[in-house]
């Protein structure tokens, strides 16, 4: 029994009396921080989501890009392959539709198309309608009978008489210098030939060598004779640099092209390619034009919702060179 209840009942009712809650301008000051805390987290999260997608989008643009201009660079290394040597082989177009510009390259085999080429090489010297040739194991690269074939010169360019028709092939063994055999065919001309051995011999075909492919963009999109290579494309252009002073380095640049064949001077192509992302919501363009080798133009208030890279390299095609 408690000695001094009088004491002991204070204590206990300041003891209760000490535990207070929450008001309720406490609680809604908590409430209004904590919904500014999640509101910044939020933000910053859906900020980062938006900057990461971007990021994402431009990374995938460039890539897609790389793969066309790989095989545009192929289509250029191409060019004029068992063509004469002039400029015939490369035609430009400066500022067609919309002031972007074209181009046509001729060749017996441009890049998609140099997996169907047949090509072999001169196995022995020839003086006579009568040639003898490397033969493959893989039968649907060897010649056949009604082929149009060319020889090339050491300048990979047609010898003389030009076209050859085969008119019968005969397969045969044939032994190197160190008497090795070799799989061969003896192939039979319409016209006779003059060649060293070791010149190389293509089978020409008139569906891609003579008409040629045009590279271009039409309704953005980078199209190669009938195929689209790329979408989003916005501009396209061309310039060609010719080395003037003979040191190696193409320093003189023009937007239409030259009568090269006739400088006998190194020279190149220069392309530009602009490809654009979709809009992105809370992007901006930084500029309001923009101006791309010889054209100029103006971005609209849609276009500057969209991301831009630029492409530009340089390329001398190898079989057109002096």
């Amino acid at each position: 029994m408690d000695k001094n209840p009088e004491l002991n009942s204070t204590f206990n009712f300041s003891l209760f009396t000490s535990k207070k809650g929450m008001t309720l301008v406490e609680t809604m000051v908590s409430v209004v921080i904590l919904t500014f805390t999640l509101g910044a987290i939020f933000t910053i999260l859906n900020l980062q989501t938006v900057k990461s997608a971007q990021v994402q989008k431009t990374s995938l643009l460039q890539t897609d890009a790389q793969v066309a201009l790989t095989l545009l660079k192929w289509d250029f290394a191409s060019a004029g392959l068992a063509f004469p040597k002039t400029d015939s082989a490369v035609r430009s177009i400066n500022g067609g539709l919309a002031g972007i510009d074209a181009i046509s390259l001729k060749a017996v085999g441009l890049g998609f198309e140099s997996g169907r080429i047949k090509w072999s090489w001169l196995l022995k010297e020839a003086s006579s309608t009568i040639i003898e040739v490397r033969s493959w194991a893989d039968t649907l690269f060897n010649f056949e009978v009604g082929d149009t074939i060319v020889i090339l010169d050491k300048d990979r360019i047609i010898k003389e008489p030009g076209d050859l028709i085969i008119s019968s092939i005969d397969t045969f063994t044939f032994y190197d210098d160190w008497g090795n055999p070799v799989r061969a065919s003896r192939l039979t001309l319409d016209n006779p030939v003059n060649s060293i051995k070791g010149l190389v011999v293509i089978g020409k075909h008139s569906e891609f060598y003579s008409p040629g492919i045009t590279i271009s963009v039409s309704n953005n999109k980078l199209v190669r004779g009938s195929d689209t290579l790329l979408d989003n494309v916005e501009e396209l252009q061309f310039s060609y640099g010719i080395d003037n002073d003979g040191d190696g380095v193409i320093e003189t640049w023009t937007d239409n092209i030259p009568q090269f064949a006739t400088l006998e001077k190194k020279w190149g192509i220069r392309y530009t390619l602009v490809v654009t992302s979709r809009p992105m919501g809370g992007y901006t363009y930084p500029r309001d034009s923009m101006y791309i080798e010889d054209h100029a133009y103006a971005l609209t208030a849609a276009d500057k919702r969209m991301k831009r890279v630029i492409f530009t390299g340089v390329i001398s095609p190898p079989n057109l060179q002096p």
